[in-house]
């Protein structure tokens, strides 16, 4: 299996240009809710930036800075150094990593949109550097897409667009691409039911608007109408490659599905321009779209080392693929000329990769000599009354055995305590040996906004010696009972609250967790003390939900009423009507919240972000987990 070194420069050139020509022609039929029915597309040429293409630009200058070696880790410092924008699950899995909290438990903790298309959207890159070699491609989508959907649909998403990407180098049969790429996928997952559904729609010869149909409704309730919910646009976009005749044809029907049309005409327009090169794409097309644009200018990206064109983008990539090939010693021969010749063929490679089996409420370390993983089986969240399990997995990668040592330094003693503090333990060669340490809270009062207590493991009679910080932290408490529909007198709330007269329920994050609370017919009110370390500021306030009625207030002042049910979708920048700015003043602030249920149980979280027009980057120094002290 063969391909010229200008055939692969090619390739790699038409799946870019597809890419930058999708993503401009579906931007202007995104929504952030999916439509009920195919739409009307009339295509317009003009060319627009997109996170799809400029996030890849950050991935491409980390390898070519950092080498073909990179980890989850250098993944996710990239996204803090150079993504600055924080939609859906881009903000919350950053404000994770600024706790301390790492791939893929980044991208699994307090997170509601690991299932949705931030990370499927990333695999073009991965795909070129590693031509028909899927099982590379898929190694580095995995990494990528777990520090912001760990443990979602969407790591399956990246998987298989890159694998497929991947082997559309070297074969342009697409029922056999898309085939072999599900194999990468878990059967189980939501993203191989679509992409089956939209196989099997085809073959049955069911028309465009029935295959989308079922796609929909394969889709659980919660996510039906969330336009970047992945297994449903993953399902799209099988749709648009199989009922299209062309690339212009292609364009029109991916986005007249709907959802988040700018990602997955974008992917199919990279897997059309992979598979058929350059070439491919129609003259027009690449006159408009030669051109590469970004977010640069008003503070959405940074340090991302944009190329100015497709074409030079696409030098810079095939540098990179050359280095990756020529590390394939016995599966693929370069010649002097750049001609590639797989040496095994890429059909007959066996999926097998971390994405089929990993924990995502854990995250691993790396060090000479030794591994160590950290796994949180309940989450990192310190409550009153329950212990917190942290378990932590040394794996030895010497050839002999590590005589090795703990302690636990770094403990706030009035505000919890952690056993064991001390210990040992003998690591064998190549095995794992687990310690289980509990967090128990001694105050709440005491409890930081973040704690961050350090496992240092050193080994006897051998230079190895680690530390490995650990994150903790407090709950989000809120104060609530049931009021009568009338009642609106949230001076009393907080005074009843302070003084104990209210029940308490303890929060992992944003979600109130409402659903078995409240009772049909009735209304409950919420109160939370939270508290800025910080000067006086504004910030952006939300409650998503989807009940009947919401009103909230801010230290006093009423600034939200919905009175009619929507559909919950809670980001940092808002749904349109449940988010506004409000002044978080040093020091002591209230929020209370009264939602009405009235038939099926309601959902709502209450969410807080630095304002900003487009930003809104989530707020770390603030805290939910104390009340003021009551004074005399």
């Amino acid at each position: 299996m063969e391909l010229t070194g200008s055939a692969l420069l090619g390739k790699i050139y038409g799946g870019l240009m597809g890419k930058n020509i999708g993503g401009s022609l579906g931007t202007p039929y995104e929504r952030g809710f999916g439509q009920d029915d195919l739409i009307e597309v009339k295509l317009e040429h003009r060319l627009y930036p997109n996170d799809d293409f400029e996030v890849q630009m950050a991935w491409l200058r980390l390898i070519e800075d950092r080498g073909l070696n990179i980890s989850e880790h250098d993944l996710a410092q990239c996204w803090l150094d150079c993504i600055h924008y924080n939609w859906d699950e881009y903000g919350f899995s950053k404000r994770n990593l600024r706790l301390g909290i790492l791939p893929p438990m980044s991208g699994f903790f307090n997170n509601w949109f690991r299932h949705c298309m931030g990370s499927p959207i990333r695999s073009e890159v991965w795909a070129m550097i590693a031509p028909g070699l899927p099982d590379v491609a898929a190694t580095y989508a995995f990494m990528d897409a777990i520090v912001d959907h760990g443990g979602g649909e969407s790591v399956y998403g990246e998987v298989f667009n890159a694998v497929l990407e991947s082997m559309a180098f070297v074969s342009s049969d697409l029922k056999r691409l898309i085939e072999y790429a599900l194999n990468y996928i878990p059967e189980s997952s939501m993203t191989h039911k679509t992409i089956t559904i939209a196989l099997r729609a085809h073959e049955e010869g069911l028309n465009l608007k029935e295959a989308r149909r079922l796609i929909i409704e394969s889709a659980p309730p919660e996510y039906r109408r969330i336009a970047q919910y992945s297994p449903i646009n993953l399902g799209f976009e099988v749709l648009g490659l199989l009922y299209s005749n062309g690339f212009e044809d292609a364009m029109v029907k991916t986005i007249s599905l709907g959802y988040d049309t700018d990602c997955t005409a974008a992917t199919v327009g990279a897997i059309l321009g992979i598979m058929y090169g350059g070439d491919y794409i129609p003259p027009d097309y690449a006159k408009v779209y030669e051109e590469v644009v970004t977010n640069e200018s008003w503070g959405g990206v940074s340090n991302i080392r944009a190329s100015r064109t497709v074409s030079e983008l696409a030098n810079r990539i095939i540098k990179i693929t050359y280095r990756l090939l020529s590390s394939q010693g016995g599966r693929v021969f370069i010649d002097r000329n750049g001609n590639v010749d797989w040496l095994i063929d890429p059909f007959t490679v066996k999926p097998s990769g971390p994405w089929l089996n990993y924990k995502p409420n854990s995250w691993t370390l790396r060090f000479t000599g030794l591994e160590a993983t950290v796994e949180y089986p309940n989450g990192p969240v310190l409550k009153p009354g329950v212990e917190l399990p942290i378990v932590v997995t040394i794996r030895n990668l010497r050839l002999n055995p590590l005589n090795l040592s703990y302690i636990v330094h770094g403990v706030s003693p009035k505000a919890y305590q952690v056993n064991p503090v001390n210990g040992g333990l003998i690591a064998q060669p190549g095995l794992e040996t687990r310690v289980e340490f509990r967090v128990r809270l001694i105050d709440l009062d005491e409890l930081g906004a973040v704690e961050h207590p350090v496992i240092q493991f050193t080994a006897t009679d051998s230079p190895e010696s680690v530390n490995v910080t650990l994150t903790i932290l407090p709950p989000v408490v809120w104060f609530i009972n049931r009021v009568d529909e009338s009642d609106e007198d949230v001076e009393r709330w907080i005074n009843d609250a302070l003084a104990g007269d209210w029940g308490v329920i303890y929060r992992d994050g944003y979600d109130l967790g409402l659903e078995d609370l409240i009772s049909k017919g009735q209304s409950m009110a919420l109160v939370g003390f939270i508290h800025n370390p910080g000067d006086t500021r504004i910030i952006h306030v939300g409650v998503p939900n989807n009940a009947p009625y919401v009103k909230l207030w801010f230290n006093g002042e009423p600034l939200l009423e919905s009175k009619e049910k929507y559909i919950l979708r809670p980001n940092y920048d808002g749904d349109g009507r449940n988010y506004i700015d409000a002044l978080m003043r040093h020091g002591w602030n209230t929020v209370a919240i009264k939602i009405k249920r009235v038939d099926e149980p309601v959902s709502a979280h209450f969410i807080m972000s630095e304002s900003g027009k487009q930003l809104h980057r989530g707020l770390t120094d603030v805290t939910q987990h104390r009340k003021p002290k009551l004074t005399a």
